[in-house]
């Protein structure tokens, strides 16, 4: 099973017609962007939606971080994770899409994934896969490298 991460505020602000309707009603807002997304991922893939901030929106789909930003939720998923192979991340982050490189994650930048709901596409055909990197790395490498470059 394949684990779909979602910049949630990162796509939705990506999404014309959602974004007016977030400066509207941020929950709605929210809410419509899972429902767009949810027929979009594969039927055995797991969607995390992750938004910045609280709210009263409730979903085993969707969360909120909080205190800490979206990206340091995607993150923290991405390292406590050791099937990196299994994980996609949509974002247009550098910095998340950087980690979830280096640790041979499936990315696709938001425009993609919004430019693919536009034409009705499979977003699972657009997922960049390097061949070039290993699938991943062991934990103790993975240990080494964030101690060193964090």
């Amino acid at each position: 099973m394949r684990v779909v991460i979602i910049d949630g505020n990162n796509l939705l602000h990506k999404t014309p017609g959602l974004k007016k309707m977030f400066s509207e009603n941020p929950e709605t807002a929210q809410f419509s962007l899972y429902e767009s997304v949810k027929s979009k991922v594969g039927k055995h893939d797991k969607l995390i939606l992750v938004f910045d901030g609280f709210s009263s929106l409730k979903s085993p789909h969707i969360v909120f971080s909080g205190k800490k930003t979206a990206d340091e939720v995607i993150r923290k998923y991405i390292e406590d994770n050791y099937e990196k192979h299994a994980i996609a991340v949509v974002t247009s982050d550098n910095g998340i899409l950087s980690i979830a490189r280096m640790c041979g994650c499936e990315i696709l930048k938001s425009e993609e994934f919004v430019a693919a709901k536009k034409k009705n596409a499979d977003i699972n055909q657009l997922y960049i896969e390097d061949k070039e990197k290993p699938d991943g790395m062991s934990r103790k490498d993975f240990d080494f490298f964030k101690n060193k470059f964090t």
